[in-house]
């Protein structure tokens, strides 16, 4: 397994950093709920439409629950909770909920577990190598040789499911 990446050249004129290269992560698509469904149901005897179905479910008490005041814990994946942001205010009193409250969102927290050598490790990362994406627009090209800066960390790579 690996976590791909590209790089990209920061353009703020205004930042101390500005023309500094980055790693930036990259996606090669996306797997959709049919698609997960599909391939579960070929490791078990449960079908697709019955994994659909419990997905459907899953996501319709996880959202009541969460906009109940609730963490949703799901045993071995990780923990769900609702954020906010908010403007500050210099007095107590000037604060109003509906002006300073800002971008309600979701958090995620993997799962985690402790290795045997007393380290902490998140669930879905754990193994994973990075890989520079081969081949994406923009690619920079190095000064030195002609290629793209390297970035190491080339071992794993992705590997198809059979």
């Amino acid at each position: 397994m690996s976590i791909k990446y590209k790089l990209y050249q920061l353009k703020n004129k205004t930042s101390q950093r500005n023309g500094y290269w980055y790693a930036r992560a990259a996606y090669i698509g996306t797997v959709g709920t049919k698609q997960l469904a599909t391939r579960i149901s070929e490791r078990c005897t449960v079908t697709e439409p019955d994994i659909l179905a419990v997905i459907s479910a899953l996501v319709s008490e996880m959202s009541h629950n969460l906009q109940n005041g609730m963490r949703v814990k799901l045993n071995d994946f990780g923990t769900f909770k609702l954020s906010i942001s908010s403007e500050g205010v210099k007095e107590l009193k000037d604060f109003s909920a509906v002006k300073h409250i800002k971008r309600p969102h979701v958090l995620f927290q993997p799962e985690t577990h402790v290795g045997a050598d007393k380290v902490r490790i998140k669930n879905f990362i754990s193994g994973v190598k990075v890989e520079e994406l081969e081949s994406y627009e923009g690619t920079p090209k190095s000064k030195k040789n002609g290629k793209k800066p390297s970035g190491g960390g080339a071992e794993g790579g992705h590997q198809p499911h059979p």
